[in-house]
């Protein structure tokens, strides 16, 4: 996501939400927060240790922000110039949010244009093999479409 961040430098903004530590379990370092002082030390933490380009957000103790959108893990979200929501991704897929991002880029630039477009809804599901698919079959790809 980071090196997305920094080759839509200028077009998009990003904006990380850190919701709450995924693995609490598995990385004693960086146990399930107490307090909002030590939310705040992880977000800063976890920024600075991925030199990430994306403005961190840290959602308060509860939540609130992370549940406001889905209160799924690992969400990924792309908002138009306009507010609207462009991309919902149930899943964080670099190649995914690409796509998306040069779409609405894209229409962006038609509408400055002059050109009308009319907005649609669609879904569609892709798949992405297992931990232990991706390490016995060599598949690196992100996600696999199904189309």
């Amino acid at each position: 996501m980071d090196q997305l961040a920094r080759d839509y430098e200028g077009k998009a903004h990003f904006l990380f939400i850190y919701a709450r530590e995924a693995h609490p379990d598995r990385f004693p370092e960086w146990p399930a927060h107490k307090s909002y002082q030590q939310k705040l030390t992880h977000g800063r933490a976890l920024k600075q240790r991925f030199d990430s380009p994306r403005t961190f957000l840290v959602d308060d103790l509860d939540g609130a922000v992370h549940r406001l959108y889905s209160g799924r893990p690992n969400m990924s979200w792309v908002i138009d110039h306009t507010g609207r929501i462009a991309f919902k991704g149930g899943w964080t897929q670099a190649a995914d949010l690409r796509e998306a991002l040069e779409l609405v880029l894209r229409v962006r630039e038609m509408k400055r244009n002059g050109v009308r477009v009319n907005p649609y809804y669609k879904e569609i599901m892709d798949f992405k093999p297992g931990r232990e698919d991706r390490e016995t079959s060599g598949v690196r790809e992100e996600s696999v479409r199904v189309r």
